[in-house]
């Protein structure tokens, strides 16, 4: 791309430091990659090619919002699977299931250990993941605990989190009672 002077001068080529948040240290390592500002602003530089270059990760982050640039011209990140294995913190087990979730259900194992199939994992999981009931806590029975969930005391959590006496005085509890109640639940929690 070029500027065009309004007075009718010679085009000229963009410069590295006329890019938005390209400054100095970042027009440096421009200069000398394969591509040049132009690039950048007509879309023609991706952020994977922006940091092979050497372009600071926030630098080429900013870049690729404000450009709307590609992350990649390249093959990876044209499924689930690559992605999964692009995105830092993922545990293998999470990969797994990104993996199943883009795939056959049916056909993919769920865990790198092949010891399962998707829909087993996921239930697994669901239940590894709800939480514990109200009625897991000592002296809360179901009564009591229908009571609570007119409040939106549903769960150990919630109900460790809450105030006892505005639980009480809310729905017309025995205070000694919630407050024995939410000891347990702090316990369990």
């Amino acid at each position: 791309m070029t500027k065009n002077d309004t007075d009718g001068e010679e085009p000229t080529e963009t410069r590295p430091t006329d890019v938005q948040f390209v400054g100095p240290a970042t027009a440096a390592v421009i200069e000398d990659a394969s591509f040049d500002a132009e690039g950048i602003v007509e879309r023609t530089v991706s952020y994977e090619m922006l940091r092979e270059a050497g372009v600071n990760p926030g630098v080429a982050g900013r870049l690729r919002r404000e450009h709307s640039l590609s992350w990649s011209f390249g093959g990876s990140g044209d499924d689930l699977t690559d992605r999964s294995n692009q995105i830092r913190g993922l545990q293998d087990e999470e990969r797994a299931w990104i993996a199943a979730s883009s795939g056959d259900w049916e056909a993919t194992p769920a865990s790198t250990d092949g010891s399962g199939d998707a829909h087993a994992e996921e239930a697994a999981w669901r239940e590894r993941s709800s939480p514990d009931p109200v009625t897991d806590v000592p002296g809360i029975d179901d009564e009591a605990a229908d009571r609570l969930a007119e409040g939106g005391v549903t769960s150990i959590r919630s109900l460790a989190t809450a105030d006892p006496e505005r639980v009480a005085d809310s729905l017309g509890l025995d205070r000694e009672a919630v407050e024995r109640w939410w000891n347990d639940a702090r316990d369990l929690a």
